[in-house]
C-alpha cells in the first residue's frame, strides 16, 4: 500500500544529499579556481624573478669585467655587489627579508647551488639568487602563509688568456698564413694556431716549418712543415679583440707636432703621447721609451739604427695617413731592442696596435738581440715577421694575414701574462 509519509521523507532525504554534493563540488571547484589564478600569478612572478636574477648577475659581472685589470675578478670595494642589489631593487626585489631576499656571491665565495655547489666561484664569476615571498590570494582557502618564488643566475666578466699564439682573421684568402724562405718558427707555451680562411687548398702555405700545440684551420693547407695536431674544417673564430676601443686621441698629450727623428748617437728618453708625423729612430744612441701609449698620428714608427731601444710597458698605436706610414722594426748586429707591453689598463699585453681600417703592413725583422713581448694586432693588415738565431719576436699575432720569412729558427714566446687577454662577459647558468 502506498505510504505518503514515507514518500515525503524519501524525497526530503534526496534533497539534503544533493545540497551536500553541491557544497563538496563547489569547494573543489573553488580550490581549482584558486590554484589556477594563484598558479598563474606564481608563473608570472617566476618569470620576473628569473629576469631579475639574470640582469642583476650581468650587472655585477659587467662591473667585475670593467675593473678586471686592477681587481682581477674580485669585488674589492663592493661595487659589483652594490650594482646587483640596485638592479634587483629596481625590479621590486628590495631585499627587505619580509617580501624578498637577494643573495649575492662573488669570487672567492662559494656557489650556493648548481653543479658546483660549495665550490669557490672562479675569479670574475658572480652568483645571484632571488626569492620573493608571494602572498596567497584565492589559495588562502587551502593553506595559510606566503609562497616562496626562487630564481638563480650565474654570470662571468673576466679577462683570460686565450692560449692562441696566432690568429689569422681573413675569411677566404689563399695563403692567409704563409711561411716563405725556409723560415722555421716555434710557438712556445702551449699556444695554438687559428686560421679562419676557408680556401680549400691553401688557407695555410708553409715552405719551412712551424711548431705549435695544434692548428685549427677552416680550409686546407699546403706544405708539410707542421708539427702539432692538425684540425681541418673548424669553424672560423671572431676577432678576439674586436671589442677593444682604439686610443682616444683627446686623452693623450701631444709630444711632437712633426716627425720625431732620432739619428744621433746620444742617449734619449721619450714620453708617451701623440707624435704627429710618427717616430723614426736611426741613430746609434740608447733610446728609452717611458711606459704608456705612443700614438703615431701619421708617419708610422721606424726603428732601424745600430742603437739600443728599451721600451717597458709600452704600446705603439699606428694611425696612418699615407701609404708609407707603416710600422717597421729591423735589427742590426750592433744594436738591441727590449720591449714589453703594458701590464695594466685596457691595452694590457698589446705591443703594437694598428687602426683597424688600415691595411698598412707591419714588418718586424729581428735577430738574437731582439726580445719583444706582447701582442701584434692588425685586424685589417698583414703582419710580417722574420728572424734568426735566438730572436724573440712577439708573444701573439692577431692579424688579417700573417707572413713568416727568413731562414732562421726563431720563436714566438707565448706567455699568458704578456698577451692581450680575451674578454668574456655573459651568463653562464
Amino acid at each position: 500500500m502506498f505510504n505518503a509519509t514515507q514518500s515525503f521523507v524519501s524525497r526530503k532525504s534526496r534533497r539534503g544529499a544533493v545540497a551536500v554534493l553541491v557544497a563538496v563540488c563547489l569547494t573543489v571547484l573553488l580550490a581549482c579556481v584558486a590554484i589556477a589564478i594563484d598558479g598563474g600569478i606564481l608563473l608570472e612572478r617566476q618569470r620576473h624573478a628569473q629576469a631579475t636574477a639574470d640582469t642583476a648577475a650581468l650587472a655585477a659581472a659587467e662591473d667585475l669585467f670593467r675593473n678586471y685589470p686592477s681587481n682581477h675578478g674580485v669585488d674589492a670595494n663592493n661595487s659589483a655587489r652594490n650594482r646587483a642589489l640596485a638592479i634587483a631593487a629596481a625590479n621590486g626585489f628590495t631585499n627587505n627579508v619580509t617580501n624578498s631576499v637577494v643573495t649575492i656571491r662573488i669570487s672567492p665565495e662559494k656557489y650556493t647551488a648548481g653543479p658546483d655547489k660549495d665550490k669557490p666561484l672562479p675569479a670574475g664569476y658572480t652568483e645571484v639568487s632571488v626569492q620573493y615571498n608571494q602572498p596567497r590570494y584565492f589559495s588562502g582557502v587551502i593553506s595559510a602563509g606566503t609562497i616562496p618564488v626562487r630564481s638563480r643566475a650565474v654570470a662571468r666578466g673576466r679577462w683570460v688568456p686565450s692560449a692562441v699564439g696566432i690568429h689569422v682573421l681573413d675569411m677566404s684568402a689563399p695563403s692567409s698564413l704563409v711561411g716563405v724562405g725556409g723560415a722555421q718558427m716555434t710557438l712556445t707555451g702551449g699556444a695554438s694556431v687559428i686560421v679562419n680562411s676557408s680556401d680549400p687548398e691553401a688557407a695555410v702555405s708553409i715552405t719551412g716549418s712551424m711548431t705549435a700545440t695544434q692548428f685549427d684551420i677552416t680550409g686546407g693547407s699546403v706544405g708539410g712543415g707542421f708539427t702539432g695536431t692538425m684540425n681541418y674544417g673548424t669553424d672560423p673564430q671572431p676577432d678576439p679583440l674586436r671589442y677593444l676601443a682604439e686610443p682616444d686621441i683627446s686623452t693623450l698629450t701631444q709630444q711632437s707636432n712633426h716627425k720625431l727623428t732620432l739619428a744621433s748617437g746620444a742617449a734619449k728618453t721619450i714620453s708617451p703621447g701623440i707624435y704627429k708625423g710618427g717616430i723614426a729612430i736611426t741613430g746609434q744612441g740608447n733610446i728609452t721609451m717611458l711606459p704608456g701609449v705612443y700614438y703615431m698620428d701619421g708617419g708610422g714608427f721606424y726603428f732601424g739604427g745600430g742603437g739600443n731601444l728599451q721600451a717597458t710597458g709600452v704600446m705603439i698605436f699606428n694611425a696612418p695617413k699615407g701609404p708609407s706610414d707603416v710600422i717597421t722594426v729591423t735589427g742590426s748586429n750592433n744594436g738591441s731592442i727590449t720591449m714589453t707591453p703594458p701590464s695594466s689598463g685596457p691595452y694590457t699585453g698589446i705591443a703594437f696596435f694598428q687602426e683597424r681600417s688600415a691595411s698598412h703592413p707591419i714588418n718586424i725583422s729581428g735577430n738574437g738581440t731582439f726580445d719583444i713581448k706582447g701582442t701584434f694586432y692588425a685586424a685589417g693588415a698583414q703582419v710580417m715577421v722574420s728572424g734568426n738565431g735566438d730572436a724573440k719576436i712577439g708573444s701573439q699575432y692577431i692579424s688579417r694575414y700573417l707572413a713568416i720569412a727568413g731562414a732562421g729558427n726563431f720563436k714566438c714566446y707565448y706567455d699568458p701574462t704578456q698577451v692581450a687577454p680575451e674578454r668574456v662577459l655573459g651568463l653562464v647558468e
